[in-house]
């Protein structure tokens, strides 16, 4: 796997590579940490617990025990990074400078164009949106979808613009914006505790599958990682991993740092206090919460529902660390592949790039994310459907074709403005699910050929004696649950497409109502599960036909 040609182009990267003078490196060591933290935590633990949940019905022994394995694992791969990463310290091409080192031509190329055409696109899409998301859920607002929109890109330009352009203000934003979500973290970690101690228990006992599902439907229809607590355990671990996503940042901002060196230190460092924040905060929201997340602590709704309020609004803070983490690294990232030729009009724009003031980056960045925000935009809001059934959130009781207030009839209609944002955030979570689960393949791909390496020695790097064991460690634990995500996704379709026998049954049973919202609730399960899969084929195929051809044309 690993290509001999890369020692050839050592010398040539090396001279490209940043030229930055240590006046010119604004970001310390410990600053590289906190930028770690900032990029990771915030989103996915606040976020992923109900879907935990759900997929080890409701026990929270077998949630805290998934977020431990999965915890290893992420653990395990910070490790193996000193190794990896110790290749080139001079590069900002992060995850894709590694696949280039250690990988052969054609699966740089296809990992480069993931990274370049719909990661970091794709990053600057759905983040923003989950931003503006947990605001509304902070302040209750029920927005028209084009003002959802407007205010997301709103956000996605402020981060790519100053962040990118200049890394001390995204340095200084970095350093507000983690001193901010410390308190919603500390809360989260206290506020659970505290509460079950002193007797305030959601319920006695684990949490029941499904904790808050609006309908019978839900209970009597599970997918594939949800038939069985073993089955849960392995496909929560790609949903945990979602909640490191983005701490790789740091990887992509070398020549801005004091100490490149000391990259995979950072990010070990940074992973470790995410990991301990992450388990205190899972347990914590477990024990008191009826769903897993801040908003699920009943006690507050009863006697301090204002507390909620502002956590959520710092967790939205939480959210706009991630961004300003990948602002900072997306328009160095596409500089460095400007400077190797390896994106369009490349050699136009190199020529035209300044030193330590990356606007080409962030011109290109901005052109590429808007044009992807957008599309996909439009696409979640008018072509797609809420399978995640955001608009189903509050529906408790079933009262004749009311649940509790909401018609039935609705879901079989044409959406409306707040159907519309519904299916756009649900459009959110397909697209933002592939997006990190195919970046820690990449991953994955570099661990590979560095294992490879150690036998080969092809490429030179710094050895390290953990490597070796937490590469296995990483590869068995992240791999598996990765390699699970796959399966899962033929296995959904086929457990899916059998269950409309089952809504034929319900016209003996109930009233024509009922039957209505359960053809609904089972178009909505086979269109996410079939569109799961139409996603994968289209992130795979728009990364790996480009990466053949321009692997043909590189050998030429």
């Amino acid at each position: 796997m690993t290509n001999t040609k890369n020692l050839n182009n050592k010398k040539f990267i090396n001279n490209q590579d940043s030229t930055v003078t240590k006046k010119h490196k604004k970001i310390s060591f410990f600053s590289a940490i906190l930028l770690v933290i900032g990029s990771s935590i915030g989103a996915g633990i606040f976020l992923k617990n109900a879907e935990i949940l759900r997929n080890v019905q409701g026990s929270i022994y077998l949630s805290i025990f998934s977020w431990i394995i999965s915890i290893i694992g992420v653990v395990a791969m910070g490790l193996t990074l000193s190794e990896v990463s110790s290749c080139n310290t001079k590069n900002n091409q992060g995850i894709i400078g590694w696949v280039k080192w250690f990988n052969s031509t054609f699966m740089y190329k296809t990992c480069k164009n993931f990274m370049a055409y719909v990661h970091l696109p794709t990053m600057f899409f759905f983040m923003p949106y989950y931003a503006m998301m947990t605001l509304q859920e902070a302040f209750g607002w029920q927005t028209e979808w084009w003002v959802s929109a407007l205010i997301s890109l709103f956000i996605m330009m402020w981060f790519i613009v100053v962040s990118g352009l200049s890394s001390k203000w995204g340095n200084i934003q970095n350093w507000v914006i983690t001193s901010v979500k410390f308190f919603p973290l500390v809360f989260a970690v206290l506020a659970g505790i505290i509460l079950y101690s002193m007797g305030h228990k959601p319920i006695d006992g684990p949490i029941p599958w499904p904790s808050e599902e609006p309908d019978h439907w839900q209970l009597d229809h599970r997918l594939f990682s949800q038939l069985y607590p073993a089955l849960g355990l392995v496909g929560s671990i790609p949903a945990i991993v979602f909640s490191f996503d983005g701490f790789y940042a740091s990887a992509g901002i070398q020549s801005e740092m004091e100490k490149p060196e000391k990259t995979s230190s950072a990010m070990t460092i940074g992973l470790l206090v995410v990991s301990t924040l992450d388990i205190l905060i899972s347990i914590s929201l477990l024990l008191a919460s009826t769903n897993g997340k801040i908003n699920g602590i009943k006690w507050f709704d009863d006697h301090a529902h204002w507390v909620i309020m502002l956590m959520e609004i710092m967790i939205s803070f939480g959210i706009f660390g991630i961004i300003n983490g990948v602002g900072l690294y997306a328009p160095r990232f596409y500089e460095d592949l400007i400077k190797n030729d390896d994106l369009p009009f490349a050699a136009t724009l190199k020529n035209k790039m300044v030193p330590n003031y990356p606007v080409i980056g962030v011109s290109y960045c901005a052109i590429l994310s808007l044009c992807v925000f957008v599309i996909l935009t439009l696409i979640g809001s008018f072509a797609y459907i809420d399978v995640s059934r955001y608009g189903d959130t509050i529906l408790t009781t079933f009262n004749g074709s009311v649940w509790k207030g909401y018609d039935i009839k609705a879901t079989t209609s044409n959406p409306n403005t707040l159907g519309n944002l519904n299916n756009l955030y649900s459009f959110c979570d397909l697209i933002g699910n592939w997006s990190s689960i195919l970046t820690f393949a990449c991953i994955l791909i570099a661990i590979i050929g560095c294992l490879i390496n150690r036998k080969t020695n092809k490429v030179q790097v710094k050895k390290s004696k953990t490597f070796v064991p937490a590469a296995w460690v990483c590869l068995t634990i992240v791999g598996i649950g990765l390699l699970f995500v796959f399966v899962s996704v033929i296995a959904n379709i086929i457990i899916v497409s059998g269950w409309h026998d089952d809504i034929g049954q319900v016209l003996d049973q109930h009233t024509k109502d009922e039957y209505l919202y359960e053809e609904s609730a089972w178009i909505k399960d086979l269109v996410g599960a079939i569109m799961t899969l139409v996603v994968l084929i289209f992130f795979i195929s728009i990364c790996a036909i480009p990466g053949y051809f321009e692997t043909k044309k590189h050998k030429k």
